[in-house]
Formats: structure tokens, C-alpha cells, sequence
């Protein structure tokens, strides 16, 4: 246990005579535990003891005097707050007392009392006599959560409690009450329980829970705390409408719609130890809702005794699908008759189970399922649509098609002959509706404690594929050892006839084109626990093209696997990703055939791993996949090559006057692997670039450096290290802004939301700006400054317009700056189309201003500037009046 805070330790142990007094003391402030704080702790221990001589036969509490306070202050355990806990022990001799024990939270107090007699020898302390006492009275129960919690139980409640455990006898009485108490939009308008002890059997004399006029649980009985454990009770509970219950699901994070009626009454009595009972239980659901499946029925009857198990009504139904039974379990036979599945009014399945089980053995050392006991059983079912039948029983379908299936069953279970026959026709998977229907044949059989198993699939596109398999299967063995034993021999076949990869597209609609061939041929032999693999599979991928043609093209994939001992190994795999060679070499090993581990080692030089209008990423890369496959490591370096970023860039998001700032992501960006195998792997990758990645653009250039760390799990990926940005030149639509200074900074705590330092210059007209842009990705600031000095506002329309709030504030004006914009576009699009931006373009030196005041004259004119140079700039002004100055201006900057 991991504690936090400061705390001071005082005391003294003085040691006389062969007596020892200790006055210890300890105060701590703000203590920290797990889950936890306390705000204030204090407490004092006095005790003293005559140590007796080493032959005295005194018990060890002789002369023994203690007493402790202490007192504890705002203590926060998860969602629960109280405010103070006080207390005080004292004992003498043989005598415990917790004398007083007060929990308090607002008006609500809790107090425990209580006594123990110490035992001489402390083996026997479970049978020394003991006193308790507890009383709780809670004006507001829910003050002991902290505000807002919404596992909250608000309203009064009160509950006391006197126990006494003597001469290994338990006596006393219990009673706990609470009115109108609400959990979420639960509301239980009366609480009682009222329990007492005698002779150590607890007497439930009235147990019961009123939601409303018609709702209710209540319950009676009583349990005998000696063994066997006695007991006998009565429960009964109606709930008319089952969504009254919704908020108790909400408690347990199961968001799943809640609605019904339903009705239960048990009444049984007998030894809990030893499994003799008897007793009577009775449900009926009717209307019932969870989640989506809906129109849900039940009704269950049962009766039982040390005798039997009479089930004679099992009927479970929703809105299209029906299934009855009847169970019975009697002497040594548990027999399950007039087994029926129905869909609507077409019955789709039935049949009969009879199976050794003797009841009388439950509880006891005995076995409850002889080997010897005899079996029989039949079961077929005709038509049964697949897909329908997980949709009615609230599974997501993962498959359609129509099922036949016929078991038969007979003999005992050491020596069982039984044979399943299962057949699937028209099967599809919905996750690829356009796929060719297949068919599956599967046949299992079991003689004399050996099962053989064979299966085909068949698709129209494919050769069949055969499945054979064959071990022994000995029920009685498999049931002890809950599993099917890791030495148990196996002997399987896979076999797949040469054939057309071709057949993937239709997995895959995004492939255009796919030529190749595919084989396999493996043999299993071994044991589940050591498995011995042979045979060879290869596939060849001549080509694989995708529709997108953003997607790499694949060439020249030769594979082969060559199986042998527990070991798959990559023989060859290697082909091209748009002219970037890439190769897989390593093996998977299996010391069990559920268990592989991988030990892989993926290669590759230059491959294309995305292309889009806006990027080309190349990659070198050296990865190593080590470790079991649930739980897998990927180490290695990958290193970017031969890449570029070609996009309009606008670093600050203005462009013309009265253009709205581009809306914010609506969604956070995420990169997680939730699912398994991948849930699990751990990853320890080094990303760097090789080469700059070069940021090319009609409105950018320069190039991006980075050092990057990939870390943590598929699940949580985390990435840590820098990416600076060099040369990087912006356009805008009225300047160019120099990047000096540029990072990225990604911390494993939030990696898709970076930590931004960027600083760049910009000189308009005799302005020189500086820009200084911090924060995270998601949420950047940027600060504006200029020499001379400008208000930001300023500073951002000079940036964007090229000329100043007040500059603007006439129309020809904005006119002139819109018609300079749009001259530069044209330019660009029709001679300089594809190209990427340049520094020393007319159009970049050459500032046009139509519609400014002169401050000479005070009317209108056009300016016109070009810039030689960062010293001399030439100016040219033309008046409404047909007035021309003409001017060379030196500039002369400060710093």
C-alpha cells in the first residue's frame, strides 16, 4: 500500500523494575492512499505491562493496560466523503473495549461499541466471547457520496444492531429501515428488514422492499450458522413494469432497455453443506424487453427434493421464435423430452436427451455423472435460418444461410457411439454481402472414445476445401480435467487445391485487378499440447491492383510456408509496393495448436506506404514481431524516405477580407487497435526521416525533420519525440512569412495533440512582423508583434490584406487588394500551374495599392511598390488629378 503526505511520530518507552510504560504519538496531515485522502490524522497510544519472570504460567494479558484516541478528519474514499471518524480502545487484562467508535457526515452519525475477551492461547481467538454494537441514523443518506455521484442512495434511513457471540453461540437482533429512498430514478418507498439471533440461527422475520402499490420483493426464513447449515425460506417478487428497474442496470454501465413484467416465488427448505433440499420455483416473464430483443416470454415451473428435479414447464419465447421443454432428473437419469424450436409457425428443430446424472450425488464426493450411465439422444432441426435465429436471440449475426443439422446419440458415457451431421447451405457472411454464396458439409463422429471429424466448404470461385481431423475423445477424462488434455494425440489435414487468388476480390471490392495462385497442404500430427506440423502452402501474386489509385500497387508476392515440427516457417515471402521491394522472413511456433508465437522480421527499402493528392510517404523499414500472438511485441526502426507534402498551406488561417475562419475538427483524432490480437501487442518503434520530408506548394515550401518514438499498446499507441520544420517559406495573399524557428513536440500522454512552437517573420512595406504560434494542436494561440509597433488587429489585416484597418476602411480599397489576388491566382494557375512557390517572383516583390488617401493631398490614389532588394524599395504614386511622384526609398531597420 502506497501512502502519501507528511506526518511526526513522538514518544517515550521507559523500561523499571521489569515494568514498561509507552506514550507514543502521531499527527499527519493531507495523507494520500489508494483511492483515498485523509485531510487530518491524530492519535496517542498509552500502555503499560509488567513483564512477568520467564517460569511465571501467567497468561500474557496479565497487568496489561492500553488505551488509544484517535481522531481522523475529511476522509475521501472514491465516490464517499465523511467528515469525521473519533474514537477510543482501552483495555485491561483480558478485556478489549472499543469504547466508542462515532463516523459522522453532516447530520448522519454512525457508532460502534463493542467488547472482547482476549484469548490465552491466540489459536483459540474465533472462540473467545464477543460483544457488538451498531446504530446508524442517517437523515440523508446520500450526504456519504460526493455531490453529483450517480451511484447515490439519497433519503433517511436508520439501522441498529446488538450481536453477542458466547461460548461459540451467536444471540442478538438485527433491523435496518429506510423510506423513500432513490437511486437514480429508482425510488424504493419503504425498506425493512428485521432479523434476530438466537442459539445461532438468524430468524429473517421480515425482509421486504415496496417500489410502489404493485411492486415489491419480500422474503422470510432461517439459517442455522452451524453445519449443515439449515435452512429453510420463502421469496416473492412482482414487478409490473420491468423499466422500474432501468436505473440498476445504469448503476452497472449496461445501457440496454429494460421493460416487462415479471413474477417469482420460491419457497424451499434443507442443509445448503450437503445439497438436501426441497423446494418449489415458479417465473413468469410476460412483455419483456432487453435491449433489442423484444415480445420476450417465459415461464419456468420446478419442483425439487433430495428425491429429484421435476422441471415440467421450460418455455422461453421472443417475438419470432419459440423453444419448450421439459426436464426431469429422477434416480440416476437427468432426462430433457419434447425439445421444440420454433420460428413463427414452422417448427425448425426437436428432440430428446437422456443423459446419466444422479441427483442424490450433488454435494457429496460421489460421482454425479457415472461413467457407466447410459445415453440417449436424438436431435434434427431442418431449415433453420441462420441469420434469424441470432437476430431473435439478441446476437449480432454474424453469418446467413439455412441449417440442417442430426444428432444421434447412444450407449454410455465411457463408451459413447454418437454422430452429428451438419449441413449449411447458401451461407454468407454479412460483412461481405457480395461474396458467392458457400456451402459447408461438417461431419463429427465419436466410437469407442475416438472422434473423427471432416468437413468441405465449397464457393464457386475456389476448389473445395477439406478439413479432416481424428483424437481421442474420453468424456469421462475430458470432465475431470475440465479441458481437453494437452497430451491428448491429434492427427488433422488441411488440403486446398491450386487455385485462383482471384477469388479474394470478392472480399475485397476495392481490388481491381488480382492474378495469382494459391495452395495448401498441412498435416497435423503430435498432441494438442506438443503439435508436429508438415506440408507446404505457397501463394504467387502476380499483380494486385486497387480502384483507388492512391492505394499502392502489389507485384511480384512469392510466398511459401513450409511447415515442419511446431514450426511454420516464412520460407520466401517478399514482393513489391510500387517499385519498393519488401520482404517477411522468420516462423511462428506452436507449443499448443491454440498458442502460436510469432518471431517475424518485415524488411522493406523505399515502399510506397500512402499516396493521396496531398501526400507521398516512402519508408525504409526493419520491424521484428516476437512473442505470443495475443500478446506480441513490434520493435524496430522505420525510417521516411523520398517523401513530400503537396498542399495550400495557409498557416494563418485568413485569406480575403470578411473570409470566416475554418471551423475546428468536430471529432478528436484517434489511433487505437481495439480489438484482439492486435488489442495487446506492445510497440517499441523508432520513426525518424531519412531524407525531409519536403513540404511542396503553391502557397509553401521548406521540409519537416522528425524523431519519433512509438510506444505503448494497439490499444493505447503512444508516440514521444520532435518534428522541426526547416527553410519552411509561407505565402500569403499579401506577404511571405519566414519560419525560423519550428516544432512539434509529441508527448506518450496525449500523441495525436502535439505541443506547437513555431516563429516566423514577415517584412510588408516597412513593417517587420513577427509571429510566435505555442499551444497544442487542437487549441493554438499565436501572438502578433511589429517594429514599429502595431495594435494586433492591425497587425493581423496587414498581414492578410496588406494594408492596415484604417487603410481599408474605403472601398477602392478592398477592390484593388481583391483585383491584385485575384491577377496573382490567374498568373499561377495558368503559367506557374504545378509549380511550387518561389521567394523572388515579380508578383511576391510588387505591392499594388488602388484607392489609398494621400496624406500630402488628402485624396485618392494609386500606389504602387517593388522591392529590389531588403534595402532599396522603388514607389510610384498616381493621383485622381493625373499628379506622378516617383521615388527611391533606402530603409534603414533597428534592432
Amino acid at each position: 500500500m502506497r501512502l502519501t503526505g507528511s506526518a511526526q511520530f513522538n514518544g517515550k518507552i521507559d523500561i523499571v523494575n521489569g515494568k514498561i510504560e509507552a506514550n507514543l504519538g502521531v499527527t499527519a496531515d493531507s495523507v494520500g492512499f489508494e483511492d483515498g485522502t485523509i485531510k487530518n490524522l491524530s492519535a496517542t497510544l498509552r500502555a503499560s505491562k509488567t513483564v512477568a519472570p520467564i517460569a511465571s504460567k501467567k497468561p500474557w494479558f496479565t497487568e496489561l493496560r492500553t488505551a488509544m484516541e484517535f481522531n481522523l478528519t475529511d476522509i475521501h474514499y472514491r465516490e464517499y466523503v465523511v467528515d469525521s471518524v473519533q474514537g477510543s480502545l482501552s483495555g485491561l487484562d483480558d478485556v478489549l473495549g472499543l469504547d466508542r467508535l462515532s463516523l459522522r457526515r453532516n447530520q448522519n452519525e454512525m457508532t460502534v461499541r463493542g467488547r472482547y475477551q482476549l484469548p490465552a492461547d491466540v489459536g483459540k481467538a474465533p472462540l473467545q466471547t464477543a460483544e457488538l454494537e451498531i446504530a446508524l441514523n442517517a437523515p440523508e443518506a446520500g450526504d456519504f457520496w460526493v455531490s453529483g455521484s450517480p451511484n447515490k442512495v439519497s433519503g433517511p434511513s436508520q439501522m441498529a444492531a446488538q450481536i453477542e457471540w458466547k461460548q461459540q453461540t451467536a444471540n442478538g437482533q438485527v433491523s435496518i429501515s429506510g423510506s423513500n429512498l432513490k437511486m437514480r430514478d429508482l425510488v424504493v418507498r419503504q425498506l425493512n428488514t428485521q432479523c434476530s439471533i438466537s442459539n445461532s440461527v438468524i430468524y429473517f422475520n421480515d425482509c421486504s422492499a415496496t417500489l410502489n402499490d404493485t411492486d415489491f420483493f419480500n422474503a422470510t426464513g432461517s439459517l442455522n450458522l452451524r453445519r449443515p447449515y439449515h435452512y429453510n425460506g420463502k421469496v416473492s417478487g412482482r414487478v409490473a413494469n420491468l423499466s422500474t428497474l432501468q436505473p440498476l442496470l445504469r448503476a452497472s454501465g449496461n445501457e440496454n432497455e429494460l421493460a416487462g413484467s415479471f413474477a417469482l416465488d420460491w419457497e424451499g427448505n434443507g442443509n445448503a453443506q450437503t445439497f438436501k433440499n426441497s423446494g418449489k420455483l415458479k417465473f413468469v416473464l410476460e412483455k419483456g424487453r432487453y435491449g433489442d430483443l423484444q415480445s420476450l416470454r417465459a415461464n419456468i415451473d420446478a419442483s425439487y427434493s433430495p428425491d429429484g428435479l421435476d422441471v415440467p414447464i421450460i418455455f422461453f419465447a421472443t417475438s419470432n421464435m419459440d423453444f419448450q421443454a421439459i426436464a426431469q432428473a429422477k434416480g440416476e437419469t437427468l432426462e430433457i423430452s419434447k425439445i421444440q424450436l420454433d420460428q413463427g409457425q414452422t417448427k425448425f428443430a426437436a428432440g430428446y436427451i437422456s443423459i446419466p446424472f444422479v441427483w442424490g450425488n450433488l454435494g457429496t464426493s460421489a460421482a454425479v455423472v457415472p461413467s457407466n450411465g447410459k445415453v440417449l439422444a436424438t436431435f434434427q432441426s431442418e431449415n433453420l435460418d441462420i441469420k434469424r435465429f441470432f437476430e431473435d436471440v439478441g446476437i449480432k449475426p454474424m453469418a446467413s444461410g439455412m441449417l440442417n443439422a442430426k444428432l444421434d446419440a447412444k450407449g454410455t458415457i465411457a463408451d459413447l457411439n454418437a454422430r452429428l451431421d451438419v449441413q449449411m447451405r447458401d451461407l454468407r457472411n454479412e460483412q461481405w454481402p457480395d461474396v458467392e454464396p458457400a456451402t459447408m458439409d461438417l461431419s463429427a463422429q465419436e466410437t469407442h472414445n475416438r472422434l473423427a471429424i471432416s468437413g468441405k466448404l465449397q464457393q464457386k470461385r475456389i476448389q473445395p476445401l477439406e478439413l479432416s481431423a481424428s483424437l481421442p475423445f474420453d468424456i469421462p477424462k475430458i470432465v475431470r480435467a475440465r479441458k481437453l488434455p494437452d497430451e491428448t494425440p491429434i492427427t488433422a489435414k488441411a488440403r486446398l487445391p491450386r487455385s485462383s487468388v482471384n477469388f479474394l476480390r470478392q472480399f475485397v471490392p476495392a481490388v481491381e485487378q488480382l492474378d495469382g495462385e494459391v495452395g495448401l497442404d498441412v498435416d497435423v500430427n503430435g498432441t494438442i499440447g506438443r503439435p508436429v506440423l508438415s506440408g507446404s502452402g505457397d501463394i504467387r501474386v502476380n499483380v494486385a491492383r486497387f480502384q483507388d489509385p492512391t492505394f499502392p500497387a502489389l507485384q511480384n508476392l512469392n510466398t511459401r510456408l513450409d511447415f515442419a515440427g511446431n514450426t511454420v516457417t516464412l520460407e520466401r515471402f517478399g514482393g513489391e509496393l510500387a517499385g519498393g521491394p519488401f520482404t517477411v522472413s522468420g516462423r511462428v511456433t506452436f507449443p499448443k495448436l491454440t498458442q502460436p508465437t510469432l518471431d517475424l522480421q518485415v524488411k522493406a527499402n523505399s515502399v510506397l506506404v500512402a499516396r493521396n493528392d496531398t501526400l507521398t510517404a516512402r519508408a525504409d523499414a526493419d520491424i521484428r514481431v516476437t512473442g505470443p500472438l495475443m500478446t506480441a511485441t513490434v520493435s524496430g526502426n522505420v525510417a521516411m524516405t523520398n517523401s513530400h507534402f503537396l498542399k495550400n498551406i495557409d498557416l494563418i488561417p485568413i485569406g480575403l477580407p470578411g473570409r470566416p475562419a475554418p471551423e475546428p475538427p468536430s471529432t478528436r483524432p484517434e489511433i487505437s487497435l481495439p480489438d484482439p490480437p492486435f488489442r495487446d501487442w506492445k510497440f517499441d518503434v523508432t520513426i525518424k526521416t531519412k531524407d525531409p520530408v519536403l513540404i511542396r506548394g503553391n502557397l509553401a515550401t521548406g521540409a519537416a525533420v522528425g524523431d519519433l518514438k512509438l510506444t505503448g499498446t494497439g490499444l493505447r499507441p503512444e508516440l514521444q519525440g520532435v518534428v522541426r520544420m526547416e527553410n519552411v517559406e509561407a505565402t500569403l495573399p499579401f506577404s511571405r512569412l519566414q519560419v525560423s524557428y519550428g516544432f512539434l513536440y509529441f508527448d506518450p500522454s496525449d500523441s495525436m495533440n502535439p505541443r506547437i512552437d513555431l516563429q516566423g517573420t514577415s517584412v510588408i512595406r516597412d513593417y517587420t512582423v513577427r509571429v510566435s504560434v505555442y499551444g497544442t494542436l487542437l487549441a493554438p494561440e499565436a501572438i502578433f508583434t511589429s517594429e514599429p509597433p502595431l495594435a494586433q488587429e492591425e497587425i493581423i489585416s496587414l498581414i492578410a490584406t496588406g494594408a492596415t484597418r484604417a487603410e481599408l476602411s474605403g472601398g477602392n480599397v478592398l477592390a484593388g487588394r481583391a483585383a491584385m489576388l485575384l491577377v496573382q491566382q490567374l498568373y499561377r494557375k495558368i503559367f506557374k500551374k504545378g509549380e511550387t512557390t518561389q521567394s523572388n517572383t515579380v508578383f511576391n516583390r510588387l505591392d499594388l495599392d488602388v484607392g489609398l488617401v494621400d496624406p500630402r493631398t488628402g485624396k485618392q490614389e494609386v500606389s504602387a511598390r517593388f522591392k529590389i532588394n531588403d534595402q532599396f524599395v522603388i514607389v510610384g504614386d498616381l493621383g485622381v488629378g493625373g499628379d506622378y511622384r516617383g521615388m527611391l526609398k533606402y530603409l534603414i531597420r533597428f534592432r
